[in-house]
């Protein structure tokens, strides 16, 4: 069958769980069309929209964006009114379309060639959004023509067909074309999948290479959720990476921590095996999101256990960088309610919902490799930070926690910062008016609300002075004294009325509520003081620690946040806000997303009182049994020379998953978080080294 003139390329896929297509679209042309398309549709069954839950769901995920786009700069279109050249949907449903117009201007140009041609050339990217089943499939259709309308007649079903009066092509004839070629000169349309996205092979073979291990979270996969902080990494380095991680926990992260744990133990001893055939392994860092944190961590220390503690000294692999990324180190049982946390005990995710309640395991006979016996029954989160996990954290150069402040109900704040933090300086406005007139700070540490705009550093030109903490707290750049009231603004909305609420010496003060004065309380056993340096520059007591936990009776505000319903962050991961195209297009609306960036040291966290609840005092006490049994795993983490960066950010909605940029555009209120990742650890402007 002869194919149609309007009709450039068309290409016919079919994508499971955590599938991606990246179609790279080049025109070479003297003279430009004057309209030229790409038109994506979900080809499966309509019927299937009414049962996306169980299996997915059952949706696309699209963008198509011009050669020139870089989200640090500026973008104009050159018609916004009609055509706002980036454009994506991040739903794209059974039978539903997504038609995109390509403009052929300066946005888009790639190169001028000699002989007087212009390239043109443009990403679009297709991802699926399956989350649970990896038997489910997802076909779609990807057309470039240069008649829409006609595009549309073609893949129209026989049912829309039918009901416009216009018949399309039967099947037998429409399936005749030959999918991935270009009927168009100088159309050139390159498909990389996901294995090429990911590819296991180093850019200089021949040479030592710096190993990333990436881990997802819950409900989650690595090759399309993972893929933007991936593609962020190999951008903005120069050294010889590969990024890689394990599929195989997708689809199956409700079997517990330890299976997800041995999977990504035998995949990094497998990777690093074969690297060492080539170039060798020079380095290693682990990068983990949501659950990811824990089982990256339970990874490490099967791998011990399995090869040995010395494993990576045998083989002289530097322990680079460990960042988890809204990581449930310490579980999710102080921010959930008794019903919820009795729930996730029943087995509502399966083994992994117990082992985040921190619920005991339930007896056995065998015992994981290397496991004392008294261990069997405890949380496995408890005896996680153990040795030789502690040995082993303290032999990499750094080790970061990302943790959202608001928003983020599923990993709430106290358990991704580690539990200990400064709750002081979280609010700490007057440190910033004293440093007002400094022009030359970055804006990490000014937290405007997302309706005022405010400059954010570009990736590559980090401020001198990232710390935004206590009396260091960032500091404001000087051209707008408004920029306190952005930052007063920020804290009413994140932190609600507890900043305003003070202990004033008197601790039946009627400024103080009976729950508010008990959250006082319980927040000051757990306020540890930041430091603004790697090294230790306070003076301890005999125990090596210097007494940092407050009291009532100091005067001293604690900016505590408020609690975050899981409910709601739940919903926010199906219904999430997306960015707008001013957030999109112009960095400088962005509001940045760091305003806490510290160095918490051993002696400077609280001793802990060990006082077990035990028996029927939990039902009468559940509270302060909660934040005991997290208080015993972060000491552990914080034990001595175990210093934590710990950096806070502001998201909206839904923060979970834009912490990570799980999506490209409908998640790029994260980008400022993975620009201070690559750029602050992995980049080359690291200002210290463990």
């Amino acid at each position: 069958m002869t194919t149609p003139d309007f009709l450039w390329y068309q290409s016919r896929q079919t994508l499971k769980l955590g599938d991606v297509c990246r179609y790279t679209i080049k025109y070479t042309t003297t003279d430009p069309p004057h309209e030229m398309y790409v038109r994506i549709k979900n080809l499966e069954n309509t019927s299937l929209r009414a049962v996306n839950l169980f299996n997915g769901p059952i949706v696309l995920y699209c963008h198509v964006v011009p050669c020139q786009f870089n989200h640090s700069r500026r973008y104009v279109a050159q018609d916004p009114t009609h055509n706002r050249e980036v454009c994506f949907r991040n739903t794209v449903k059974p039978g539903q379309t997504f038609n995109v117009r390509l403009v052929l201007n300066d946005n888009s140009l790639l190169a001028h060639n000699a002989n007087g041609s212009r390239t043109y050339q443009w990403e679009c990217q297709v991802m699926s959004q399956i989350v649970i089943n990896t038997h489910s499939t997802l076909t779609f259709l990807m057309m470039v023509g240069s008649e829409l309308e006609n595009m549309q007649r073609i893949s129209r079903s026989v049912l829309t067909s039918l009901t416009k009066g216009d018949f399309a092509p039967p099947d037998h004839e429409h399936d005749r074309h030959e999918w991935g070629k270009s009927y168009r000169r100088g159309l050139d349309v390159v498909l990389e999948q996901t294995d090429d996205l990911w590819p296991p092979a180093p850019t200089q073979s021949d040479k030592p290479v710096h190993l990333v291990i990436v881990t997802h979270g819950i409900f989650s996969n690595l090759t399309a959720d993972m893929l933007y902080l991936r593609d962020r990494l190999m951008a903005t380095t120069t050294e010889n990476l590969v990024v890689d991680g394990f599929r195989g926990n997708a689809g199956h992260t409700e079997k517990g921590i330890h299976r997800l744990g041995v999977g990504v133990s035998n995949f990094v001893a497998q990777r690093i095996a074969q690297l060492e055939k080539a170039g060798g392994v020079e380095s290693i860092s682990f990068v983990g999101h949501s659950l990811g944190g824990p089982v990256q961590l339970y990874a490490l220390k099967h791998l011990l256990s399995v090869h040995g503690t010395d494993y990576f000294s045998r083989r002289h692999i530097r322990l680079r960088h460990f960042v988890c990324l809204a990581s449930p180190m310490l579980g999710v049982l102080s921010e959930m309610s008794l019903w919820i946390s009795w729930f996730l005990d029943l087995g509502t995710l399966g083994k992994t919902g117990r082992d985040l309640t921190l619920s005991k395991k339930l007896p056995h006979y065998v015992r994981h490799l290397g496991q004392p016996k008294r261990d069997s029954f405890r949380p496995l989160l408890e005896t996680l930070p153990d040795e030789p996990v502690q040995t082993l954290l303290r032999s990499f150069e750094s080790r970061t926690v990302y943790a959202n402040a608001v928003n983020d109900g599923i990993v709430p704040l106290r358990t991704s910062a580690l539990l200990y933090l400064d709750w002081e300086a979280l609010g700490d406005v007057t440190a910033i008016q004293k440093q007002e007139a400094n022009t030359n700070a970055g804006s990490t540490g000014v937290v405007p609300t997302e309706n005022d705009g405010a400059s954010q550093h570009a990736p590559g030109k980090l401020p001198e002075a990232t710390n935004a903490s206590g009396h260091e707290l960032g500091e404001v750049p000087a051209e707008e004294p408004a920029n306190m009231k952005k930052y007063n603004n920020f804290l009413a909305s994140a932190f609600g009325n507890d900043n305003s609420e003070q202990g004033n010496g008197e601790s039946d003060s009627p400024k103080l509520s009976r729950n508010k004065l008990r959250r006082f309380r319980k927040y000051a056993l757990i306020s540890a003081k930041g430091s603004d340096t790697l090294e230790s520059d306070s003076e301890a007591s005999e125990d090596g620690r210097n007494g940092t936990s407050l009291s009532l009776e100091s005067g001293r505000p604690l900016h505590i946040p408020p609690k975050a319903s899981t409910v709601e962050s739940a919903l926010n991961s199906l219904l999430c806000p997306i960015p707008s195209e001013n957030y999109i297009t112009n960095p400088e609306s962005r509001t940045p997303v760091i305003f806490h960036d510290k160095y918490y040291h051993f002696n400077n966290i609280p001793a802990h009182e060990n006082t077990r609840t035990k028996g029927i005092k939990k039902l009468f006490r559940y509270t302060d049994w909660k934040i005991e049994k997290q208080a015993i795993i972060a000491q552990k983490y914080h034990a001595r020379d175990l210093s934590w960066r710990k950096v806070l950010v502001y998201l909206p909605p839904d923060a979970h998953n834009n912490i990570v940029v799980r999506r490209r555009f409908a998640n790029g209120y994260g980008w400022g978080v993975i620009d201070h990742l690559t750029g602050e650890i992995f980049g080359t402007q690291i200002k210290a080294k463990m």
